[in-house]
Parts: structure tokens; sequence; C-alpha cells
């Protein structure tokens, strides 16, 4: 039996499902598994009450963004370096003054051509007779033709925009907090989980979830000052395999049982030692801090989170 629920003609999509309704099915099809040292990822810690689980997006920092700020920075370099003159040009360029200097000292006439010319490499090196970006662009503007213009005007903007998608993804990426675990609280039967100062939870039994090729889409209730009532329905992706595409059911089978086996029979149908804790990634500059007072708002959000099944069935989510 699949536990998607495709449906659709041309557009396919499907609903969040009570992750706990497919609990006997995985425990019937799926062979008992062994605790061992180490469990696979995305398996974080695991202690007597609480079970850890890393969210996607640690992944997804290096399979995407860390490319593209990579990608970006590589095209502004390209972009700013097409708006100056190359190395050749400014060495013939600075032949050309010396001549024209000269000549003018000699008192030799220019014409229009020459006199044209001479302007436009006195703005481009300057009194002092060095190159500068600035002063090619000022030279172009004012004596250049008007190829080099429309060519200046064309990179200026294009290396703008550039510049500033470079400058706002590496402010992002450098600002973006390490995204917190999900806990799976064995003693309290609830998960929880927080991003941005806000919590996010549900009691166990009211875990929504859902498959797709990107991961799986763990659905828990969360906090929401923009929605009325203060709370609503929030997708947390977790990858179980590590892929950021093109995940099964198959790939998921083993993260869902250990969830269950914790959550039933706790650490000791997970892990052989007393606890395990692995490793988090450094390559954040921060991380995403528990929002206080952490109780108190847990108690007040699990006082709402009973409608998520009801949220469920309206939840069209296109695949």
């Amino acid at each position: 039996m699949k536990r998607s629920n495709n449906q659709g003609f041309l557009v396919k999509y499907q609903y969040p499902q009570r992750l706990i309704k497919w609990r006997e099915s995985l425990s019937s099809h799926f062979k008992a598994i062994q605790p061992s040292d180490d469990p696979q990822e995305p398996f974080m810690a695991v202690t007597d009450d609480v079970l850890s689980v890393r969210d996607a997006k640690n992944g997804l920092r290096f399979a995407y963004l860390l490319p593209l700020v990579v990608g970006l920075w590589v095209l502004s370099f390209l972009f700013v370096g097409k708006l100056g003159s190359d190395s050749a040009s400014i060495h013939t360029g600075l032949e050309r003054i010396a001549r024209y200097q000269e000549m003018e000292l000699q008192g030799q006439s220019f014409s229009s051509y020459h006199q044209e010319n001479y302007e436009y490499y006195k703005l481009m090196f300057g009194e002092d007779g060095r190159y500068s970006l600035f002063g090619y662009i000022k030279a172009v503007l004012v004596h250049g033709t008007e190829t080099q213009r429309e060519f200046l005007v064309t990179y200026s903007i294009l290396s703008a925009i550039v510049l500033s998608l470079t400058a706002y993804f590496t402010v992002f990426f450098i600002r973006t907090p390490k995204p917190a675990n999900i806990y799976f609280d064995r003693k309290r039967q609830i998960v929880y989980t927080w991003f941005f100062g806000r919590l996010a939870a549900c009691r166990f039994e009211n875990l929504g979830f859902l498959e797709r090729k990107t991961g799986m889409e763990l659905y828990l209730y969360s906090e929401n000052k923009k929605r009325k009532g203060g709370y609503d329905v929030v997708p947390i992706i977790v990858q179980p395999t590590g892929k950021v595409h093109f995940n099964t059911e198959k790939d998921n089978d083993y993260f869902l049982a250990q969830i269950f086996n914790f959550m039933d029979n706790g650490k000791s149908a997970v892990i052989t030692g007393e606890s395990f804790r692995r490793s988090e990634s450094h390559s954040y500059f921060c991380i995403d801090k528990r929002p206080e007072p952490f109780e108190e708002r847990l108690e007040k959000l699990l006082e709402h989170e009973h409608i998520l099944p009801e949220l469920y069935a309206n939840l069209k989510v296109v695949n």
C-alpha cells in the first residue's frame, strides 16, 4: 500500500496525512531494526527521553546556496572586469598620451580627431597619469563613441544587478542561523522545533507528513502572528538519505521505523549505548536560538494543536 495520495489530472497534488496511521503498516512490512552504536543520519542525538533529527536546510545550504554565492561572485568579477580597459588597451593608451603630450610641448597642432583622442586619454589617466576605472567611465561618457557608451551603460546595469544579488545572498549566507533540530520527546509524546523566534510543535499522534521527491515534509503547528488566532500549520523538511531530489518511500522507511521504535520502546530500540550525539555542522556563523519562555509558549501552543488533522484535509500541496 502506497503512502502517497496523488490526485489531480494535469497538476498532481497531495494532502498531508497523520503519520501515526502508518504505525502498524510499517511494523508489519519492515523487518526489525537492530540498535546500533551510530544510527544513520539525519538522527543527531538520542537520550532517554528525546531523539533529535537534523533539518534538511543543513544540506540544502551546501547543495544550493553555497554554489549560488560562489557563482555570483565569479559573475561579479567578470562583469566588473568588462567595464574597464584591458591591460593591452591601457598600455596603448599610455603610449598615445605620451606622444600627444610631446606634440603639445613642441607646439604641433592637432586635428579634431587627435584632439578628441587626447582629451579622452587625459580623462582616462587623470592628472597623475594613472589609469582608474572612474577615469575610464568619465572618458567614455564625455569623449567615447556611441558604441562605447552603449557598452558601458549595458555592462554597468548588469554589473549593478549582479553585485546587488551577490551582496544579498552573501549576507544571507553569513547571517542565516543554523536551523534547530526537530525533537521527538518520548516522555511527553510530542514533537517540536523552532525557527526565527517561532515555536512549532504538536502531539505525536497529530504529526502530519508528506513524502515528496525533495524529501519528507513533517507538519507541525506553529506560532504565526500574521494568521488569525496566532497559529498556522508549517512544513519542516527532512531528508533521511541526504538526497536533495529523487527521494522515494523506500528511502524513508528506515527513518520512519526508527522514529516509531523510539517513541514506542525508547532509546534501547535505536542505540546500544547510554546516549548518542552526532557532531553538529560548524559551517554556520550563528545558531537559531530557542525562543523563550519556551515551556510556557509550548504549553500554550499544545492547547491549540488538536485541530491539525482537520487542517490537513484542506491543505492541498502541489507535487
